[in-house]
């Protein structure tokens, strides 16, 4: 095993034998959350990891249990939409890049994932976890939509159906119904975790790796028009959604938050409107 990079949130490593590049989100302390310094540090390895591809696999999991809660609730509060509107962006760029990287890209959910690591995990050619995983698409949930993906993304890689019971009610996805859909290609018992990665790896080591890497890429090309068709609209509806700015009211102690009435957003839309005719006027 080859230790690469000093990364602050993650931790990477190279196996030779199956030219495989695992990479561990490793803030604990976080829940593994995706703040910006998190993502910024993907972006700069998935960068780098674009012309090498004598790699044949990138396997990311997690040093919890749990893949990631996505936000870090203790933080969502102090969240300004500019500083949301940057993470989601930023998100939504490095899923895009993922799913056109060189490399097979495989993620261990583990027991489960929720909010941005639920899209996060969109980017991956194949997806792994446990037999007792729950993943949740829980944005609304927490006064958000699923804006980096979790809309057009999730409905061009999984049945419509599933994807707007999975939004549009933020329950828990069990590992049964995440199979049945194509979402986890295969789950594990704990004491046949490392079995069933082995065998993954192994699988992708002996292929030919010019005509893998064409088969991803014309997997990708198949279904890029819908992607960026999605990615447009993901950035409209965010931009509209972030006028009630219901996210800074969930503390987390509460179960129970104050968010805005939905007869009162076009008056808050009006309102904000007003504002951004006013800012460069001000400016001048």
């Amino acid at each position: 095993m080859q230790t690469l990079f000093n990364y602050t949130t993650l931790s990477t490593r190279l196996e030779k034998t199956t030219r495989t590049l695992f990479v561990t989100l490793n803030r604990p302390d976080w829940k593994n959350a995706f703040h910006l310094e998190m993502l910024f540090e993907l972006e700069s390895l998935f960068a780098w990891c674009t012309s090498r591809v004598e790699i044949n696999t990138i396997f990311i999991n997690s040093s919890t249990p749990e893949f990631s809660t996505g936000l870090d609730l203790n933080t969502l509060a102090s969240l300004t939409p500019q500083h949301l509107s940057k993470m989601n962006a930023k998100l939504q760029k490095i899923i895009f890049a993922m799913m056109q990287l060189p490399q097979t890209i495989i993620i261990d959910l583990g027991d489960g994932a929720q909010t941005l690591a639920s899209e996060f995990a969109l980017g991956a050619d194949i997806r792994l976890s446990s037999h007792e995983a729950k993943i949740r698409f829980n944005h609304c949930q927490y006064g958000m939509i699923p804006a980096a993906g979790g809309m057009s993304m999730l409905s061009t890689l999984v049945n419509p159906t599933f994807a707007r019971k999975w939004v549009l009610s933020g329950e828990a996805i069990s590992s049964q119904v995440l199979s049945e859909s194509g979402f986890v290609t295969e789950t594990y018992h704990k004491e046949n975790r490392e079995e069933v990665i082995h065998k993954t790896l192994g699988t992708i080591s002996h292929m030919a790796p010019v005509q893998r890497i064409q088969a991803k890429l014309g997997l990708f090309e198949a279904l890029r028009p819908q992607f960026e068709t999605g990615i447009v609209m993901d950035r409209k509806i965010s931009k509209a959604s972030m006028v009630t700015e219901d996210w800074r009211t969930r503390k987390p102690e509460n179960t129970e938050f104050e968010f805005m009435p939905a007869k009162s957003m076009s008056y808050s839309v009006k309102l904000s409107l007003v504002k951004n005719d006013e800012g460069p006027q001000m400016e001048h």
